[in-house]
């Protein structure tokens, strides 16, 4: 197996660029010797003739062509790894959505996570569904969003996070009376957001593994204005484990022992794919310790 060095193919890929010894040597900042040592190692390794004397210099042979296109693949991937590493000095506004459920649980410690990583940072909060969010990056009226279940919009970007456990939540004196399958729990008022976002997708996929269509839907717009209305016993619902964890009212929503287990949410950090990926990098980073911190993910 060939041992190519980045030294050595760097070394060549500047003489290929530049054409000169000396100008690939100063352009590495070595002495002319120590680049020629490398293209002479470059070229034993590679077991084919890459150079040969023309005039007072070199040039690069057929074989150094097709060689030296493959190794701007490996230069230009090597640099990107390195400016991947790299955290950008973020500052000025910034346009953030977050989906409710994320938002509910893990928002104050994300808003301190970020100041204390980019104290130049101003961002612009914007707090909706998971779907609405998605449209907004597709249209470019924000600029990075954490999303659940995103659908996958082709010009916007997901960067992984994690899973979130779901589960369905009553208020603590209606759990006692629900039951724990799909038909016990059709029976009672079920709280959702309206189609297509993640929290409606989760609620009628589970019924519908059931083969269970519930005839008393209350669609709510806001995901924190469901959690209230399940909270004050009017219904059922579907929520993020960590949010009903998290309920300001200490017992006052529970977690329902269902049978049939719901699926996990999946979580993303989102931009436009014409965004800044080191920026969203190095939010995700952020995103990622906000959610260690809280135990978020499993």
């Amino acid at each position: 197996m060939n041992r190519f060095s980045i030294a050595q193919l760097e070394a060549f890929y500047w003489l290929g660029e530049l054409g000169s010894v000396q100008k690939a040597a100063d352009r590495l900042n070595i002495a002319q010797p120590t680049l020629s040592l490398r293209l002479k190692q470059l070229e034993i390794e590679a077991a084919q003739a890459l150079l040969e004397r023309h005039g007072r210099g070199v040039r690069l042979t057929r074989h150094g062509h097709a060689f030296l296109s493959r190794v701007k693949l490996v230069i230009n991937a090597y640099n990107e790894l390195g400016n991947l590493s790299l955290v950008p000095d973020l500052a000025g506004p910034l346009r953030i959505g977050v989906a409710e459920g994320f938002a509910v649980a893990c928002m104050a410690t994300l808003i301190s996570q970020i100041r204390q990583s980019f104290p130049l940072l101003r961002p612009e909060w914007v707090v909706a569904t998971s779907a609405g969010l998605e449209q907004s990056l597709s249209a470019d009226d924000l600029d990075l969003a954490i999303l659940v279940d995103p659908i996958g919009l082709k010009n916007v970007r997901l960067f992984a996070l994690g899973l979130q456990g779901n589960d369905w939540a009553a208020a603590a004196s209606l759990a006692p009376t629900v039951g724990a399958s799909p038909q016990d729990l059709a029976r009672f008022p079920i709280i959702t957001t309206p189609p297509g976002t993640a929290m409606y997708r989760a609620t009628f996929g589970w019924m519908a593994e059931g083969k269970i269509t519930p005839e008393n839907v209350c669609v709510c717009s806001s995901l924190n204005a469901a959690l209230q209305l399940v909270a004050a016993g009017l219904g059922i619902g579907v929520f993020p484990s960590k949010v009903i964890e998290s309920y300001p009212l200490a017992d006052a929503l529970v977690k329902l022992p269902i049978k049939a287990k719901l699926d996990d949410g999946r979580v993303f950090v989102a931009d436009n794919a014409a965004s800044d990926e080191m920026r969203t990098r190095a939010l995700v980073a952020v995103v990622e310790q906000t959610s260690d911190i809280l135990g978020y993910f499993w």
